[in-house]
């Protein structure tokens, strides 16, 4: 009888936990006033159906929210988000009277937790990120340029090669060069036999592991407690996530044990200084150090390899654009040998108009970027948002607002050449805003412009064919859907069933 009371009392206690835990949500939570659908606002699982079953689809519910109730939606019981292009830079701003910092929740979905990207309070990712910054300025990046351009020019030699074969190529590769810059040793992987798209492969599986993995952030715990043999069992997801952090480890550690048998410090590249810099012992741990190759190594070149493809596809699918990016190109660009300074491709417009269009449709971080504010609430129209509540946006959201662009799903280069004041660029926000913005957008740009460039400048389609081009390349059973985003899974992923940026190529 006693312990049937017992587990009576239990049970009446447990209900009235839920039941005070809905009222709560529901009326008493400093964010209950704030619109939105009383099953978020009470429980999780609601993100969790549209992220985790219903896979990545969330950020389309959002939108769909916020056509409902308004520009401000309470999408759980603890996150805000704001659909308003003109509150990004507020929103993202951050100084030392108005702190700003990442949500740990969120963050925990990256499974990189000390990285930069994964790093909760300011302080410490203000220190993390200014021991790297330096690899990654306008000036260091411009050095790098002959090396970019001799991984482009590898990529276009491979590509006539196959024109010969009249062969179809999935176009999702990037210029190469992240691995060279930070560990001193390319991957080499557009000499490889097929283009070696293993790489790709790990760590786009890795990356869509988040959605899982912040909804359900008991598995990493789990994954982290589990020798890794049966974590690897787990999910091919989990196991492409610990085959990339195993590998960077690897290359760290290679490159601690060439430093102990060298007298002189010769080799310059990233992981080289952080090993020899005077940060704690701490943060220059191989663990540590490898969640940061990680995360350069897999964003560092996804997200660059995603834009070109989707400046790629539009471009051959569209002649009038390719023609006069190829005109532009044929003029500044009269011998295609010879190696172009970046300031000159930095200053073609129409280069340029196709480069931001490829971002803006690319969105870099496709998913929203929640922040929590320390020192005093955020204000948004009539709203007052409390301390200590996360409050999120979305690329998407910016590059999809019609009145600022007009036609937003079109991809037209000429909305940034036309744009003389230069006012849409504080709408390109795909390497975010703020203090937290890309580390390595500088490198980003400059693969992009010399990519682009190096490819077009000698290649054409069948509609569309320059003087000194040495091929022709043309879509292969490929459309709109396999370059516009379908999943969130904090990059873009196009509908199920995608092949990818298919070409045939010919002389």
């Amino acid at each position: 009888m006693l312990q049937m009371s017992l587990v009576q009392g239990s049970a009446v206690l447990a209900v009235l936990y839920i039941v005070f835990g809905v009222i709560y949500r529901l009326y008493l939570s400093p964010i209950s006033k704030i619109p939105g659908p009383k099953v978020a606002a009470v429980t999780r699982l609601y993100e969790l159906y549209h992220d985790v079953i219903n896979y990545g689809r969330y950020y389309f519910k959002i939108t769909d929210l916020h056509k409902q109730y308004g520009p401000i939606v309470r999408i759980s019981p603890y996150e805000v988000h704001i659909s308003d292009p003109d509150f990004y830079d507020t929103l993202y701003a951050s100084t030392s009277t108005n702190r700003k910092d990442r949500w740990g929740w969120y963050a925990a979905g990256l499974g990189i937790p000390n990285s930069t990207l994964g790093t909760v309070e300011q302080g410490l990712h203000r220190r993390r990120r200014a021991a790297m910054s330096p690899f990654f300025s306008k000036q260091n990046v411009q050095k790098l340029q002959p090396t970019i351009k001799e991984r482009a020019n590898m990529l276009v030699s491979r590509l006539e090669k196959l024109c010969n074969s009249g062969e179809v190529v999935v176009m999702s590769h990037e210029i190469d060069v992240v691995m060279q810059y930070c560990f001193g040793k390319s991957d080499h992987r557009l000499e490889a036999e097929g283009f070696d798209p293993s790489f790709h492969k790990t760590s786009f599986s890795a990356g869509t592991a988040g959605n899982l993995m912040r909804n359900m952030n008991w598995i990493m715990k789990l994954t982290k407690s589990l020798p890794e043999s049966i974590s690897m069992k787990m999910s091919p997801e989990m196991s492409s996530f610990i085959i990339l952090k195993r590998e960077r480890m690897d290359q760290i550690e290679k490159i601690r044990n060439q430093m102990a048998e060298k007298s002189e410090e010769t080799d310059t590249t990233m992981f080289h200084t952080l090993l020899r810099s005077d940060l704690p012992e701490s943060e220059r741990s191989t663990s540590r150090l490898a969640e940061e190759a990680v995360l350069l190594a897999g964003a560092g070149t996804h997200t660059t390899s995603w834009t070109l493809s989707v400046a790629l596809y539009h471009l051959l699918a569209d002649p009038k654009i390719l023609k006069k990016l190829k005109d532009e190109l044929e003029n500044a660009i009269p011998d295609p040998n010879e190696s172009t300074p970046l300031p000159k491709l930095e200053s073609l417009p129409y280069l340029t108009g196709v480069i931001k269009e490829g971002i803006r449709l690319g969105y870099g971080n496709a998913s929203r970027i929640p922040r929590i504010a320390l020192d005093k609430p955020i204000k948004y129209q009539d709203w007052e948002i409390p301390v200590g509540v996360p409050v999120s946006m979305a690329a998407p959201d910016v590059h999809h607002n019609e009145q600022i662009f007009p036609e937003s799903y079109a991809f037209h280069p000429e909305r940034w050449t036309e744009d003389t004041t230069g006012q849409l660029d504080k709408y390109l926000v795909s390497f975010t805003k703020g203090p937290r913005n890309c580390l390595g957008l500088n490198l980003a740009w400059a693969e992009l412009y010399i990519g682009l460039s190096t490819i077009f400048r000698v290649f054409g389609s069948v509609a569309v064919r320059g003087s000194s081009d040495i091929g022709v390349m043309d879509l292969f059973e490929t459309d709109i859907g396999d370059v516009e985003m379908y999943r969130d899974a904090l990059f873009p992923i196009a509908k199920d069933g995608t092949k990818g940026i298919r070409v045939r190529l010919s002389k």
